[in-house]
């Protein structure tokens, strides 16, 4: 496929749309799966010469589709490859036992062919990762499979057989297979997974056009398993095999026909992305937009992927679309009535687990529509719904349907893109502006930021590179342009889409690519060539409504200076530029976010201003997008919330705690203790803490007054431990009853407590340090005399709890936790890993107050506050001597670095090929880089607040 003008893509596209009528009405592009291929390869037939196989061709496909080391291709994934050599292995077994001498190969030949099959299936199923699978149905598909096996002496033990049968216990329990025999259920598209289970007599009543919900596995079970043939079944597998994808090559797909999937798909990713009606052929489009209009209003609004199938919301969205891009809309109430539900639409009745991509869908169809403020209910529901999963997603949203990370983003980029366009320009005024600005417009600049970081050197998209998934990253990022803060990043833009469609054009894409989820996973080349298509047509250029640009106020000046700034810094030294500006933009946008939550637990009557607050927020995504970490937006918002809470307790320490006398400060500590005391006793029953959407100064009227000391005040009050109480007890509370401590194991929530209250308690030693040494000669304070312990003890100790490291990181694990599992999952599970990981981040810890120090010096000396420098062993360079007293500092963070490196490979050797832990260490690893950052920042900067 080449792209050589507008007007040759309009060929192309019009003859690709011109596929898609056929004389009969039915057709499908699904590609042959081995899976299907093998059970229909077991239907006999009795005929007046005896028993036969139905389709010889099938078993021949299998024969010829075996690898060299005894299984059968796995398209994209593990459960491919298993399922495909369960169910060949069952059919060589099947043709061993009663063979047929005029179509299959010697019994001996096919025995040989078995012993390869079991050994290779053995080694999938040791090697398979079963939480890592997301087929819809492989729980019930597989242990099927493997009962039938075991009938036939085959026994396979595995390691995740447990979780595969804990699952299949799960799924089993909220589905009787008696419901088959009165209900119309998606399970009608697996029959074969109910075999010993249900009477197949039952079920024929189910049958639609010669099959069971058009699956050619599910009608070959029924005709294996019936006690009588049927001739409607028979002719149906017989038009597959001629007609699929497979052309009579023996390949049968895992549906067939798939008419109304197909047509809609291809329809909607032209027209949708800058293709008219004439320029697909206005006979093509008038006939297949007719077609699809018809069935819609047959269907009572609603449609499935094929006629007579059971209806659901991602093919029913579809189908709305295109006619109404044609101009041939319907009515939406169908959509609704069937598919909402109180958080979101439903893909159909009886799912288990809601679909990101069939919400998408229902939005874009929704916000297409003339009378898109009708359902303004409906389309504020969808996004909040698709805004809380990006949220919380880790990485990359996973599909059911899709295997590619780049399906969900582009179908986002698509529905949110038109979100932003018609609520701009007025058309859904009730849908609040925080919705806009604080979650729909972040989600879609943080697709569009993801996919242009994960480009590959070629231009494609994709591992391996993919023309499918090049031409979903191109959709994304057009659609992302109607952010306006893209302009900022509008060259970059420009070269990445040049870039895709380049590789797109120069290279050849003829062959389907395995992306789309069946029962195992298939391509359509349809499909695919639309998309690329779509990806070669589609603009970026957008107009941008006041509306719109009034959301965010990012200074282009001011997101310069920054990357400038933090371009010099060694952590990003190697980081491209534009990358740095894109994560700057990035944290402007999730400012507004941190300033409604800034006075939710300190305030900040007196304080100086608080400079460290803007860099906040883009430490966090700089470090996120640096190593293309992905962290979830939740966990990067909580953390940039600790981040600044941390600060502010720092000032409120020192501002307050630091100036009583010792004996105020030693009542302190007793409060201290009694808070934590409280929460021993009341933490199953804690609130949640106050995270209020809007805070100023009003929020602390039901708190004692805490008066604060300016810079230079000679006689500001000394306050009561009694007005600093209510303070530390809200802070305590904010980290102690966050949902993600509730769920923490006993040992991870003990942990925090503990690191939490170390911190606190560090500020009061800290204090205590600070005025023996203010009571120093002014001639003598270059040296501290009275230092408690020595340098070494003291920076393990109360200077390192003091950063506050120590206890993020520790809340910080129990956020990951909450992340995967909701439960008491723990990041670090064995002893010897808990113990490498703290460790690791004592050494961080002592690294960053060095840093921090090393930078600090200054601001230390006119505050009279302890330095490291300042400890005795310093002493040797002289009275005068900071240059040389800072070099032996920063020589010793530079060895706390080292530790810090060697922590995170024995961490790394620990989790080896353990996926899900080496995704914690990638987290770890990036909260290092925060943590490296702040100190290479004091280093260059001090940007605490002055007390």
């Amino acid at each position: 496929m080449t792209r050589l003008n507008a007007t040759d893509l309009c060929t192309q596209a019009s003859q690709l749309v011109g596929q898609l009528r056929t004389k009969d009405g039915e057709l499908g592009f699904m590609s042959p799966a081995v899976y299907d291929t093998a059970w229909v390869s077991m239907v006999r037939k009795t005929t007046s010469e005896g028993p036969q196989w139905l389709l010889p061709e099938c078993f021949e496909y299998i024969l010829r589709t075996q690898l060299p080391d005894g299984g059968w291709e796995a398209y994209a994934c593990d459960i491919d490859g298993i399922l495909n050599t369960a169910a060949s292995l069952l059919a060589l077994e099947t043709h061993a036992e009663s063979p047929i001498a005029s179509t299959d190969p010697p019994v001996v030949k096919i025995k040989e062919r078995v012993e390869r099959a079991r050994g290779a299936l053995a080694r999938q199923l040791q090697a398979w990762n079963v939480r890592d699978t997301v087929h819809v149905g492989f729980e019930i598909i597989l242990p099927a499979l493997l009962r039938q096996l075991h009938s036939k002496g085959h026994q396979f033990e595995f390691d995740g057989r447990g979780e595969l049968e804990r699952l299949n216990r799960l799924k089993l329990s909220k589905f009787k297979p008696e419901y088959l025999y009165s209900a119309k259920t998606t399970a009608l598209h697996s029959l074969e997974a109910f075999v010993g289970m249900i009477d197949f007599d039952k079920v024929a009543h189910q049958k639609v056009n010669g099959s069971f919900m058009f699956s050619p596995s599910s009608t070959a079970a029924y005709l294996m398993f019936a006690s009588s043939w049927d001739e409607d079944c028979e002719q149906y597998l017989r038009l597959v095999l001629q007609n699929g994808a497979g052309c009579g090559s023996g390949g049968m797909p895992s549906a067939y026909p798939s008419k109304y999937f197909e047509v809609s798909w291809v329809l909607t990713t032209l027209l949708h992305n800058g293709y008219s009606p004439s320029d697909l052929g206005l006979e093509n489009t008038d006939l297949l937009g007719e077609m699809l209009r018809n069935a819609l209003l047959k269907g009572g609004g609603t449609i499935g992927f094929a006629p007579l199938v059971q209806a659901d919301a991602d093919d029913t969205a579809k189908a709305l679309l295109a006619v109404s891009l044609l101009d041939k809309p319907v009515s939406a109430h169908g959509l609704i009535e069937e598919f909402e539900g109180p958080s979101h639409f439903r893909t159909y009745h009886g799912e288990r687990d809601p679909s990101f991509t069939a919400n998408c869908n229902a939005l874009l169809a929704l916000l297409s529509r003339p009378d898109a403020s009708t359902f303004v209910t409906q389309i504020q529901k969808a996004a909040a719904f698709l805004c809380d999963v990006w949220w919380t997603a880790d990485s990359h949203i996973g599909d059911k349907w899709n295997l590619s990370p780049y399906y969900p983003s582009m179908l986002m980029a698509e529905a949110f893109g038109k979100l932003l366009q018609v609520w701009s320009n007025d058309g859904l005024k009730s849908i609040p502006s925080r919705l806009i600005r604080d979650r729909v417009s972040i989600s879609l600049y943080q697709a569009l930021v993801r996919t242009l970081q994960t480009q590959n050197e070629d231009g494609s998209w994709g591992s391996p590179p993919s023309h499918e998934e090049t031409a979903y990253a191109i959709l994304t990022i057009a659609h992302a342009c109607q952010l306006p803060v893209v302009n900022q990043l509008w060259t970059n833009v420009q070269s990445a889409v040049s870039r895709g469609r380049r590789f797109l054009d120069k290279t050849a894409g003829d062959k389907p690519e395995y992306l789309w989820v069946e029962k195992v996973t298939y391509g359509s080349i349809l499909l695919s060539k639309s998309y690329v298509l779509a990806a070669l047509k589609v603009s970026c250029e957008r107009s941008y409504p006041a509306r719109l640009v009034d959301l965010f106020n990012v200074s282009k000046k001011t997101v310069m200076e920054f990357a400038r700034f933090n371009s010099m810094l060694p952590l990003f030294s190697s980081m491209e530029p534009w990358k740095i500006r894109a994560a700057i933009v990035e944290g402007y946008m999730l400012l507004p976010q941190l300033r409604d939550r800034r006075l939710a637990v300190f305030p900040r009557t007196g304080m100086e201003e608080d400079k460290y607050f803007e860099y906040i927020p883009f430490t966090w995504t700089l470090c996120n997008n640096r190593r293309n970490t992905f962290l979830s937006t939740k966990t990067l918002v909580e953390m940039m919330v600790i981040s600044f809470l941390n600060y502010q307790a720092d000032e409120f320490m020192e501002a307050v705690v630091g100036r009583l006398d010792s004996s105020q400060r030693s009542m302190t500590r007793s409060c201290i203790d009694e808070i934590f005391l409280t929460l021993d006793h009341t933490e199953s029953n804690a609130t949640t803490p106050p995270c209020p959407e809007n805070t100023d100064a009003d929020s602390y009227k039901g708190l004692p007054h805490v008066k604060r000391i300016k810079t230079g005040s000679k006689a500001s009050p000394t306050p009561l431990p009694s007005e600093v109480t209510p303070v530390l007890s809200a802070f305590v509370h904010h980290v102690m009853d966050h949902p993600s401590m509730k769920a923490a194991a006993p040992l991870e929530y003990e942990r925090v407590k503990d690191e939490l209250k170390r911190f606190l308690l560090s500020h009061i030693q800290q204090a205590d340090d600070n005025s023996r040494f203010a009571a120093q000669l002014d001639s003598t304070r270059d040296d501290f005399q009275t230092a408690r312990s020595s340098f070494y003890r003291w920076v393990y100790s109360t200077s390192s709890d003091h950063t506050s490291c120590p206890y993020s990181f520790a809340f910080y694990q129990c956020l990951l936790g909450f992340e995967h599992a909701s439960t008491n999952a723990a990041c670090f599970r064995t002893g010897e890993e808990k113990y490498i990981a703290e460790a690791m981040c004592r050494h961080l810890a002592v690294m960053c107050r060095m840093y921090n120090d090393y930078g600090s010096l200054a601001r230390d000396r006119d505050e009279q506050n302890v330095n490291c420098v300042n400890f005795p062993e310093f002493a040797q360079a002289g009275p005068k001597s900071d240059a040389v007293r800072q070099k032996q500092l920063f020589s010793l963070a530079e060895f706390e670095r080292s530790n810090v490196e060697r922590g995170l490979e024995v961490l790394a050797e620990m989790a080896a090929r353990d996926r899900a832990k080496t995704r914690v260490l990638e987290k770890v690893q990036m909260f290092c880089d925060v943590t490296d950052l702040y100190g290479q920042i004091y280093v260059a900067r001090d940007i605490a607040s002055r007390m």
